[in-house]
């Protein structure tokens, strides 16, 4: 995933198999997916740091604080009901390659898990190319911020480790959630292409007429000496036909809506946001976070 316009694309494969399906069969059986693609953030970027608020939210729902070019890390409410947050980076290859399967990767070309915190599951996954994935129960809840942070380093010459952070309110530090590595080396180790997203993975006909609907703050990147914040966005969505869409600006970020009865009436699709302009509070998170950041690194 070489730009940004692929990182916004490659976060659709998270819709697995629909992906294959037409636009109406889309819109037939589910919400749309939207998207905001961040820039004019500082680079070259080895930490990303943004924080979101789930609004509302249905069971079989993913909210993608930090997409990025290889990976992607989150929240989901399952059928179950059951909160949790999850970390994925891929292996080379084609990510929109729903038959791919994960034991028909090479070893040596194969996403490697290289830490896992405490209750994360780790798994190798397939359907929407292949790579490696931690999952663990995280209790977030609904109009409470969820934070998290995704750093990189190089892993030899061939190599770049990611690392997913989660901000643990109670304990008022970092969680290390994962750490995995993957075939990108030499200048591109390093983030790239950010974005968010909301996306109804239930797809059971009666989950389009859901509203799913997030705030997320503006995305700090870390270029090694000094953290800056986006100014824009861009709204895009996946190739279902709905029109229950909507996305604008917050306090102090970006907010996004799909499904149920929303409406394109705040900004266009394919258009820019400008981020309100409410003061940041995260800079003391953002100092604990490049302590934490710098700890783990061997």
């Amino acid at each position: 995933m070489k730009t940004l316009a692929f990182a916004l694309l490659a976060a659709l494969t998270l819709a697995g198999g629909a992906l294959a399906q037409s636009g109406e069969q889309q819109a037939a059986r589910q919400a749309r997916s939207v998207h905001l693609g961040y820039q004019g953030w500082p680079q070259p970027a080895t930490i990303f740091y943004i924080e979101a608020t789930a609004d509302r939210f249905w069971p079989g729902s993913y909210m993608c604080l930090l997409g990025f070019d290889g990976g992607y890390a989150g929240v989901q409410e399952h059928a179950n009901g059951n909160h949790v947050a999850i970390f994925s980076v891929w292996d080379p290859g084609d990510s929109f390659d729903f038959k791919a399967h994960p034991d028909a990767v090479a070893e040596k070309e194969r996403t490697k898990n290289l830490y896992a915190g405490e209750n994360v599951r780790i798994k190798r996954f397939g359907g929407e190319g292949t790579g490696g994935q931690s999952m663990m129960d995280w209790p977030w809840k609904l109009g409470e911020p969820v934070r998290m942070a995704v750093s990189c380093v190089p892993d030899g010459k061939w190599r770049t480790a990611y690392t997913c952070w989660l901000w643990d309110e109670a304990k008022g530090d970092w969680f290390r959630m994962a750490t995995f590595s993957t075939l990108v080396g030499g200048d591109k180790a390093t983030l790239r292409g950010p974005y968010s997203f909301l996306e109804d993975f239930r797809r059971n006909v009666e989950s389009k007429f859901q509203v799913r609907a997030a705030r997320f703050g503006r995305l700090w990147a870390w270029d090694g000496k000094e953290w800056g914040a986006c100014d824009r966005a861009r709204f895009t969505a996946d190739g279902n036909t709905l029109l229950t869409i909507d996305a604008g600006p917050s306090a102090d970020g970006f907010w996004l809506a799909t499904g149920g009865d929303t409406r394109n009436a705040t900004v266009k699709l394919w258009s820019e946001v400008r981020p309100g302009g409410a003061p940041d509070d995260s800079a003391q998170r953002r100092e604990k976070l490049l302590q934490a950041v710098r700890a783990a690194q061997p």
